[in-house]
C-alpha cells in the first residue's frame, strides 16, 4: 500500500488557526466582559451559545481539512474571514486610535487574532481554490 503523501498546506491551515485561539479566547473574554453582547442585542447567555456553535463549527472545519477534505478549507476560510471582519469592523477604529481597553493586552488579543485568522483564512483560500501539488492524492469534495 502506497503511502500518503503529507499535506503541508492543511498542516499550516491547521497549525496557524489553533495558534489563534489564545488570543481569540482572552479577546472574547474582554468582549463578554465589557457587555458587547447587549449591544449587539442578545443576552449573555445566547452569545455564549453562538459563540459555542461557532468554535465548533471552526473545529468541524479543521478536522475536515485533516481529512484532506475540501469543504474543510472552504469552511475555514469563512469562518476565518468572518473573525476578521468582526474584528476590524467593531474594534479597528478603536485600536487605531490608540486606547483600546486595558492598553497592551487588549491590542495584543485582537491583532493576534486578526493576524492569526487572515493568515488561516488565506491559506484555507489557498487550499480551496488555488493550486494545489498535483503529485498527491488531492482533494475530495
Amino acid at each position: 500500500m502506497g503511502r500518503m503523501k503529507r499535506d503541508w498546506l492543511g498542516l499550516l491551515v491547521i497549525g496557524v488557526s489553533l495558534l489563534s485561539l489564545p488570543f481569540v479566547l482572552p479577546h472574547v473574554v474582554e468582549d463578554f466582559a465589557e457587555e458587547i453582547t447587549h449591544r449587539v442585542g442578545l443576552s449573555t447567555a445566547s452569545a455564549a451559545f453562538l459563540l459555542g456553535g461557532y468554535l465548533a463549527l471552526q473545529s468541524l472545519g479543521l478536522v475536515l481539512v485533516a481529512l484532506r477534505r475540501r469543504g474543510g478549507f472552504v469552511l475555514t476560510f469563512w469562518i476565518g474571514l468572518i473573525w476578521v471582519s468582526g474584528a476590524v469592523l467593531d474594534h479597528g477604529p478603536a485600536v487605531w486610535r490608540g486606547g483600546f481597553r486595558s492598553g497592551t493586552l487588549s491590542v495584543l488579543w485582537v491583532v493576534g487574532l486578526v493576524v492569526g485568522q487572515s493568515v488561516s483564512a488565506a491559506l484555507a483560500a489557498w487550499g480551496a481554490w488555488g493550486h494545489r501539488d498535483r503529485g498527491g492524492p488531492g482533494l475530495a469534495d
